[in-house]
């Protein structure tokens, strides 16, 4: 499976509307600062007009490796694998046997997502330094867990679940 994988330098990767992310100022302005800030694995940031602002979603804790799963409506971090391969094979035998999930923000999801590192302005997040994620329109609410496996291969998952209206 060929997932494309973006990279923090050190920091929160966010996750903004795409239609809003010429709005993130990253390291220009405080939203990364404020990103940075974020208590947990996940957490709303405001930015943008201060008379109207709009939310982005701080994936915190640790700078690792990110993708998007989209069977799974996931964001996934590679804590620790030989391979992606053997990341994804851990994730999928694993992710219907998780417990307990930690219960994240409430997310609405208005259109297309865009995930980058945190500290980039949004609009110079290059295509190899962005990951774009379609999902429904909807509320969804953003569910964290590790997935382990006997071998020493973790990943954190980062689940967009929908919220039934």
């Amino acid at each position: 499976m060929d997932l494309a994988w973006i990279e923090s330098e050190g920091g929160p990767v966010v996750l903004v509307e795409e239609s809003l992310r010429r709005l993130w100022g990253g390291y220009t302005n405080s939203d990364y600062d404020n990103a940075c800030e974020v208590d947990g694995y996940t957490g709303p940031v405001p930015f943008g007009e201060p008379s109207a602002p709009s939310l982005a979603f701080a994936i915190n804790d640790i700078p690792a490796p990110t993708t998007y799963m989209e069977e799974f409506r996931a964001l996934v971090q590679w804590i620790a694998a030989p391979s992606d391969d053997r990341l994804v094979e851990v994730v999928r035998g694993g992710i219907d046997f998780v417990k307990e999930w930690e219960d994240g923000p409430v997310v609405q999801v208005n259109g297309r997502l865009a995930l980058f590192d945190a500290a980039l302005p949004g609009t110079q997040a290059a295509a190899d330094e962005l990951l774009l994620v379609d999902v429904e329109p909807a509320v969804y609410r953003l569910r964290t867990a590790d997935i382990e496996s006997d071998t020493g291969t973790c990943a954190r998952v980062h689940r967009l679940d929908r919220l039934i209206e």
